[in-house]
């Protein structure tokens, strides 16, 4: 996905609410943060004198994050959020970052993530699929690690045993969506170019990734949808280039 993001220049923090985040979601969170861009903080926020940070301990070297307790605060409040806003806020004007990656599924940060955006700094989050619609909505590309993680393992399975795997959970293609945005960049002839027909998917729903049906690449999930026509062409310069149009009823 890497041709749908920002260059590896960007500056980004990283900041992870250790509460809301399953710590086996952290490299697939490590690997695509470092596909936007390069990220120069890396921080995780929880309550690590409890036994529920036991698997964030070993990880904490091996990634270089940099571990922030938070003792807990009163009941009904939750200082691990309200002590990564506060630090969020801080490096919004001090650190000179170009967006941040923020790794919860609450909804609590929804608030911040709009905040982070009005100053022109982009927000990628990284949650699963339970996260609300508000907070997905409020960041740029919004990333499900437990549908990616889910993809991961179905890939690395030996032949044999993935008709024994559960199905995961796979959400709705947005046909309309795709329909509209190949109607909105198509030429005379109702073909469009598949790269700004995937660049405008990725700017009208930020939680849109080819993965999340099973796909790694956005062409050949394009060949799955009905209604959709793909065709190659040969370039001058020895490429392809791939082209789609709805088809013709």
């Amino acid at each position: 996905m890497a041709d749908q993001l920002p260059g590896a220049t960007a500056k980004l923090a990283l900041l992870i609410d250790a509460d809301n985040v399953r710590a086996d979601f952290l490299p697939i969170i490590i690997r695509e943060a470092s596909t936007i861009g390069r990220v120069v903080i890396r921080r995780v926020y929880g309550h690590f004198a409890s036994s529920s940070m036991s698997q964030w301990q070993p990880l904490l070297h091996s990634h270089a994050l940099t571990p922030v307790h938070v003792p807990p605060a009163a009941v009904g409040k939750n200082a691990t959020d309200m002590k990564l806003a506060i630090e969020a806020m801080d490096m919004l004007h001090e650190k000179g970052l170009d967006g941040f990656c923020i790794a919860s599924s609450d909804s609590d940060f929804t608030t911040l993530a709009s905040r982070i955006r009005e100053d022109g700094l982009a927000v990628y989050g990284f949650g699963e699929q339970k996260s609300t619609k508000p907070y997905v909505a409020a960041c740029d590309r919004f990333f499900y690690c437990d549908l990616l993680l889910a993809e991961e393992r179905q890939t690395s399975e030996p032949a044999k045993t993935k008709s024994k795997s559960p199905p995961k959970s796979v959400p709705r293609l947005p046909r309309d969506e795709i329909f509209a945005a190949i109607e909105d960049v198509s030429g005379d002839d109702g073909w469009a170019h598949l790269g700004p027909v995937g660049t405008i998917l990725f700017k009208r729903m930020p939680d849109f990734d080819p993965r999340n049906f099973g796909f790694r690449k956005l062409v050949d999930l394009m060949e799955t949808v009905a209604g959709v026509e793909v065709r190659r062409e040969d370039l001058d310069t020895g490429g392809k280039a791939v082209m789609i149009r709805l088809k013709v009823r």
